[in-house]
């Protein structure tokens, strides 16, 4: 029987999950979705679905697959549809654009796929280990890290110029063994911050990174923020983790009983929206690191949430780190409400 490993995808989601594949049964029809929210798309055979987001005057997207078979799909006036992708290309794990001719998406060995509004083509990077995260400032200052998170040298870290992408070096960390990391976001050229394996935060401020100490050492999946002066990452494996960055200083909490949490999205600066395994859906209160979540009506695990300019919250996810040839996708939405 095959054998794969998701890798380092996201210790709260999966902790280091083996997934095998041998004649299991097909995927379970979605589950239903709690009060105030409802499916987004049937999502059954979509495959994972690791990220969605929308490019500002874009569609929204959702990206995922299988591990041999990469996947994207589009919001439309008629519903979500498949994008055709012009080559094979393995898992997909998150996106980033600047408008609907101009977006990326990363995932597994080292893809890096660009879309200019008529088709989607692999672009070179120095790597070939999986990038779970990608973000910029401008179409020619983007981020984008990763890592397998096996084994040191593994974390990666790369920077787009506009005309290619290059490995950059992180600093020494003082945190031993942070072989990956997961998720970037900034305000600004000169904020932009990165999170990965035992609690590894670092921050670059247009000339160099360094390391933050959050006062969390399990792994840190996600981060957002609304500014340089409101910025949210979380993570956890078993119980949810928050750190709250308000320009001078991080706070810290964990949200037990709360599970581990792998997204974050914010639109103000007094809430964030988190999603987690167990089928984890929760309000945040920024100020207060209190979570308000909602009972959960499914055990599959959100990946990613995102609000998009029409005023609706999606979430999406899947039975991730279950048997291989048994993948589900899961996509939920809701209205936002005006003060989220």
């Amino acid at each position: 029987m095959p054998v794969k490993r998701l890798s380092g995808l996201m210790g709260a989601a999966l902790g280091w999950a083996l997934a095998t594949g041998c004649g299991e049964p097909a995927p379970a029809p979605e589950p239903s979705a709690p009060a105030g929210w409802a499916p987004a798309f049937d999502a059954t055979d979509a495959g994972w679905l690791m990220n969605v987001s929308a490019p500002p005057g874009g569609p929204l997207l959702a990206v995922g697959g299988r591990f041999d078979q990469g996947a994207i799909y589009q919001r439309r006036a008629d519903g979500w549809a498949p994008v055709p992708l012009t080559e094979p290309v393995p898992l997909l794990n998150w996106s980033h654009g600047f408008g609907p001719d101009d977006v990326w998406v990363v995932g597994n060995e080292g893809t890096v796929l660009h879309g200019d509004g008529v088709q989607w083509r692999r672009v070179p990077v120095p790597t070939t280990q999986d990038l779970w995260g990608i973000w910029g400032a401008a179409p020619d200052d983007l981020w984008a890290v990763g890592g397998r998170g096996r084994q040191a040298g593994d974390a990666t870290l790369l920077h787009f110029d506009g005309r290619a992408w290059t490995g950059v070096q992180a600093p020494p960390l003082q945190r031993d063994r942070v072989d990956a990391f997961y998720k970037v976001w900034g305000s600004a050229h000169d904020d932009v911050w990165v999170v990965g394996q035992k609690g590894a935060v670092l921050h670059w401020d247009g000339t160099a990174w360094s390391e933050h100490f959050v006062g969390i050492s399990d792994d840190l999946i996600s981060v957002w923020g609304a500014g340089r002066e409101r910025v949210m990452v979380v993570g956890g494996r078993s119980n949810g983790v928050v750190a709250r960055w308000d320009g001078q200083a991080w706070t810290s909490r964990e949200l037990a009983p709360l599970p581990g949490l792998n997204g974050v999205w914010m639109r103000t600066p007094s809430v964030a929206h988190v999603v987690g395994i167990e089928g984890t859906l929760a309000v945040l209160d920024v100020d207060t690191l209190t979570a308000h979540p909602v009972p959960a009506t499914t055990r599959l695990t959100f990946h990613s949430v995102f609000g998009d300019a029409s005023g609706d919250l999606t979430a999406v996810g899947g039975n991730l780190g279950a048997l291989a040839d048994a993948y589900q996708g899961l996509a939920w939405t809701r209205p936002l409400g005006p003060n989220e």
